[in-house]
């Protein structure tokens, strides 16, 4: 059992493993890693640590997949960034729900987790600290750059670094069919949602971050699942303008 939290079963217990390899890698010397984190998970799960995620890319879309993996997509996830504006009460199936204030993002984290991003934390932080220290309703996840990962405050328990995909080059395609499969589930695609084509424009266009083959995975499969554009966008909660320019930028296999 990852935690004696009622809402992480042991049924989690493989898919959150699972997708721990998955951003840490499958080699061998990368099983260390994975235990680290289920650890560093069973713990923020129990509200005994706050989960502490480190990269170089946006990892918040991680910690998004980490915690529905653990506690469930039932269980709210939202976001703290005080330089997003917009979508302050909505949350799509490519965008968490997201609050300016430390305040108002607390409330609205009853039951779940709370992610901030350590360069933008909100002006009432200190306020939102004392909430956090006086209940075990919700779960704190900070995402930090790589470079605090000696900071003498993360020593224990461990953060969840995960690595730059330059260093994981040969793992890419697995990468991109377990985003795929991901996706496919998410958007309930039928028939033939994702394709080798598929597979290859996302390793030929996609930026080599965790976060962008996600998106590049999921927009596929819409496409490919959808009657139109406007149908597309409708699925995955953005404007059509944004998704044309987005396709308009790429040569997409056909549908």
């Amino acid at each position: 059992m990852l935690a004696s939290d009622e809402a992480v079963s042991r049924s989690n217990e493989p898919a959150l493993r699972g997708f721990c390899a998955r951003i840490l890698g499958w080699a061998t010397e990368r099983e260390g890693l994975v235990e680290h984190a289920l650890c560093s998970l069973k713990l923020a799960a129990d509200h005994r640590a706050a989960l502490v995620l480190l990269g170089d890319t946006d990892l918040v879309p991680i910690a998004r997949a980490l915690h529905r993996r653990a506690l469930g997509a039932d269980r709210p996830f939202v976001v703290c960034d005080p330089r997003r504006r917009d979508g302050a009460d909505y949350e799509s199936v490519r965008s968490p729900m997201n609050h300016e204030t430390g305040v108002a993002a607390f409330k609205a984290a009853a039951g779940g987790a709370l992610c901030v991003r350590r360069r933008r934390l909100p002006r009432d932080f200190s306020s939102m600290v004392a909430q956090l220290r006086s209940t075990d309703d919700v779960q704190l996840i900070v995402c930090a750059d790589a470079r605090f990962d000696a900071h003498p405050f993360l020593a224990l328990p461990a953060p969840i670094r995960v690595p730059s995909l330059t260093v994981r080059t040969d793992e890419l395609p697995r990468i991109v069919d377990e985003y795929a499969v991901d996706a496919v589930a998410e958007l309930r695609a039928l028939g033939e949602g994702f394709t080798a084509a598929d597979r290859q424009s996302v390793l030929e266009n996609a930026p080599l971050t965790l976060a962008e083959i996600e998106k590049a995975t999921l927009r596929l499969v819409a496409i490919r699942a959808s009657r139109n554009m406007s149908n597309t966008a409708a699925r995955l909660g953005m404007a059509p303008v944004s998704l044309s320019r987005w396709v308009g930028r790429r040569k997409l296999p056909p549908r």
